[in-house]
């Protein structure tokens, strides 16, 4: 799901800190960097950091993925100027540029990356290098934006890293870093049951989150009620939507990407212009799959196709490279 830089919109960033800073914080080690700065439109890296940057009480930066708004530099600059030194990006140069990060080296941070490949690897990277070990790990479907909400608060509450599964499979990433942090237990949010079973057959205990309730065991001990917090990310969640729809004019469309569709974008980005038979032996798609993908993401207006010979270049608009 494509979402606009928080950043520029000052009503949804102050919604979004206040969701984290509303939560009762869990007791913190010392971090191992001073802020962190993730793109403003890629929920996924943001949730995993906002967990993180919570525990550790330690900035969180909200970019776009080119350049540094005026606003988020005197931002920087002020921390800058507290001391703070050690910077980590989360995410390759596909979501935050090398110009972005050449400009934080100039500010004087010295800047480190977490990233991978994919949603799974950047999540388990960023629990296996930052947290080192957790007991319990919350995971969610990284398919269904639905649960993001509900696996962060979640997360916030208890103080653990999140990792995400592929509908009912478990990605190689997310396995080894289940067994790396040394997990015990798992809060799934919204799994099924074959995803249940691929967890416990791992020699994991698995707890279910439907919806947002504490479990019967939460209660007992008297556990904070975070219904009011979980209202109040709804109404980020909506805040966001009127903005991409505002954003988008008058069909006020979402652009909803799956993995695949992600995975074709990242290419584009890397190699620009790239004929459509290149693209398949990229990504190992067949003809037909990625045909029906570059029609989608045309119609959508996300890419556009040149007649090149017998086949077709395809082109990633500017508006959203």
């Amino acid at each position: 799901m494509k979402l606009p830089p928080f950043s520029a919109c000052p009503a949804l960033a102050f919604a979004a800190l206040v969701t984290i800073a509303l939560l009762p914080p869990p007791t913190a080690s010392a971090a191992f960097y001073d802020v962190i700065v993730v793109r403003g439109d890629m929920p996924t890296d943001y949730i995993v950091a906002s967990i993180y940057a919570s525990t550790k009480k330690i900035p969180l930066v909200l970019v776009n993925p080119d350049s540094i708004q005026s606003q988020i530099r005197n931002e920087l600059t002020g921390y800058r100027g507290k001391g703070y030194q050690r910077l980590l990006i989360i995410g390759g140069e596909s979501a935050i540029t090398g110009v972005v990060e050449n400009d934080l080296n100039s500010m004087g941070f010295t800047v480190s990356r977490l990233w991978d490949w994919n949603r799974y690897g950047t999540a388990a990277r960023v629990s296996i290098d930052l947290w080192r070990e957790a007991d319990q790990v919350v995971v969610t479907n990284g398919e269904d934006y639905g649960g993001f909400l509900v696996a962060q608060l979640a997360a916030l509450e208890r103080g653990t890293p999140i990792l995400f599964i592929k509908n009912s499979t478990i990605p190689v990433e997310t396995s080894d870093a289940i067994g790396k942090l040394g997990a015990k237990s798992i809060i799934l949010i919204s799994g099924d049951s074959a995803a249940i079973d691929a967890l416990r057959s791992l020699g994991l205990t698995v707890e279910t989150v439907e919806t947002f309730s504490t479990s019967a065991q939460h209660e007992e001990d008297q556990a904070p009620d975070l219904m009011p917090y979980f209202l109040l990310s709804v109404f980020v969640v909506i805040i966001i939507l009127l903005s991409v729809g505002l954003r988008h004019g008058k069909k006020g469309s979402v652009m909803l990407l799956t993995e695949d569709e992600e995975r074709i974008i990242e290419i584009l980005k890397i190699h620009g212009k790239t004929e459509q038979s290149k693209i398949a032996k990229l990504t190992d798609f067949s003809k037909p799959k990625i045909s029906r993908m570059i029609q989608s993401l045309e119609k959508r207006g996300i890419i556009e196709r040149e007649k090149f010979k017998k086949t077709f270049k395809i082109i990633l608009k500017k508006e959203i490279s």
